[in-house]
């Protein structure tokens, strides 16, 4: 069980910290003699003279979003950990986090790394000596990150047209969700995700993450903003007995099914949903079927409760 639990907080935390605001960016045209000139998270200036037609993903978000690009030709390698949509098993795999296959990206030739700013400085510092241009995106915490993200990977892949067109939609499913928010009885809602528990601790979003932004965003009050750290004592959960508990589908049988969790009231009232992890732990896009799932879950329950 403790093993079980390790690897899924491992994966947890690994995917936590991948993605997603852009520092600022400058976009200079041809006339310039330049495709593109930006700013990134290490505060380095990068140049490219044309668009990439051979890129290289170590971020699960960054994979994600350059599909919705249609750019999945120009996908020559991406991490470990990028695994949505089906697609990416067709995709060379060159590492993780801590084992970056430093060789097997040089021998894929990129013209660009597309990296999250966890990424080692040294092991930029290895892809840059080789030749290899590598452009960090800054992590943030808001979903306001992932509209700057789309920006700049439209401007990188030369769409920017499409790109328009997401944030648009994207910036208005945020106003839509918060205005609701300002007036939904659902506010009233508190709502656990779990994001490991069992024999090796029990571990939710604390305040100022995008997880808990999703819950906001869908109405409910997470009990993890409470929390500075992403460790949730057994005491203090008992102690707000949520009226919400979502839990990663593979884990909630496990869950509902285990002591203490039984104990809650969500579990004996059968308010424990499951919700698909990379919804939820990747700052992307998908972050938005979070949050719609989370939505229907509460106002069903506020209806039956009505009614």
């Amino acid at each position: 069980m403790i093993k079980r639990t390790n690897r899924s907080l491992l994966r947890a935390l690994v995917y936590f910290y991948f993605i997603s605001l852009c520092g600022a960016c400058l976009y200079l045209p041809d006339t310039a003699g330049t495709f593109l000139c930006l700013t990134d998270s290490y505060n380095r200036e990068i140049k490219l003279d044309k668009p990439p037609e051979k890129i290289i993903s170590l971020s699960p978000g960054i994979t994600e979003m350059l599909f919705l690009f249609h750019a999945a030709d120009k996908l020559i390698g991406i991490s470990d950990y990028c695994n949505f949509p089906e697609e990416t098993m067709y995709i060379n795999k060159v590492g993780g986090l801590q084992n970056i296959n430093i060789e097997k990206i040089v021998s894929l030739q990129p013209d660009v790394v597309l990296i999250g700013s966890i990424i080692p400085k040294n092991e930029v510092d290895k892809l840059e000596k080789a030749g290899i241009i590598v452009i960090a995106i800054k992590q943030e915490e808001k979903l306001e990150g992932i509209l700057d993200a789309l920006k700049i990977l439209g401007k990188i892949v030369d769409n920017e047209q499409v790109a328009d067109s997401l944030v648009r939609y994207y910036s208005g499913k945020l106003e839509e969700y918060k205005n609701d928010v300002v007036t939904a009885k659902e506010m009233q809602r508190t709502v656990y995700y779990v994001v490991s528990f069992g024999a090796g601790g029990d571990f939710t979003a604390p305040a100022n993450t995008h997880i808990s932004e999703i819950i906001q965003l869908a109405g409910g009050m997470n009990i993890g903003d409470a929390l500075s750290t992403w460790n949730i004592s057994r005491e203090y959960l008992f102690a707000q007995n949520p009226d919400f508990i979502f839990v990663r589908t593979e884990d909630l049988q496990h869950f509902v099914k285990t002591y203490p969790y039984t104990l809650l009231n969500a579990v004996k009232k059968n308010r424990v949903y499951p919700i698909e992890s990379g919804w939820i732990d990747v700052i992307s896009p998908r972050n938005f079927l979070a949050i719609e799932a989370i939505r229907e879950k509460i106002k069903l329950n506020e209806q039956l409760t009505y009614n």
